[in-house]
Formats: structure tokens, sequence, C-alpha cells
């Protein structure tokens, strides 16, 4: 039994897949920060990302949390990772989340 709970708790949180945010990704780096989540999706809900076959609406991925306040683009990249059930190891990407291209 306790393979059993391994083999889910390996499945809860795989490492982040290719999520694609497309022009989301800008504008949420752009956005002025702090920011809540149910400003979030009253903003940019309709918003779709791809994260490997599936597409997901931002507004469905940030639901149940419009309390929660963010207090840069690299949280809400968590946050949406999170949702989507995966872990994020790699600290290189959260940090190009919060720097703009010159």
């Amino acid at each position: 039994m306790s393979g059993d709970n391994a083999d889910h708790d390996s499945e809860a949180h795989e490492p982040a897949p290719a999520v694609t945010f497309g022009p989301l990704k800008r504008a949420l780096r752009e956005h002025r920060y702090p920011v809540t989540a149910a400003e979030l999706i009253e903003q940019y809900g309709a918003a779709t990302l791809e994260a490997g076959t599936t597409t997901e609406r931002l507004d469905s991925l940030l639901e149940g949390r419009e309390e929660t306040q963010f207090r840069d683009p690299a949280e809400v990249r968590e946050a949406v990772l999170d949702a989507l059930g995966y872990a994020d190891d790699s600290p290189a990407s959260a940090d190009e989340w919060t720097r703009l291209p010159r």
C-alpha cells in the first residue's frame, strides 16, 4: 500500500512541462503589482495557456484563489503551475518572469 501512496505523491507534483503562456506572459510581466487573483481574472481570465496536450483558461486555473495577492509575475506563474499539478524546480525560469528583456 505504501507504494501506491508514493506513486500518487510523485504524480501530484511532476516537474513542470513546457507550459506556454503566449501573450499572457508579457502581459503578466508588465502588469502592476501587487495584484489579486480576482483582478487578474477580471483582466486576463479568458487568456489561454497550453500545457502539454491541454489548453486551460487563466480564470479556471485561478478559480477559488480570488483573494490571493501576488507580489510579482513569478508568483502568478507558480500558482498556475500548482493549479496544473506541477512543481517548479527551475529557479532560473522563475527569475525570467520578473525581468523584461531590454
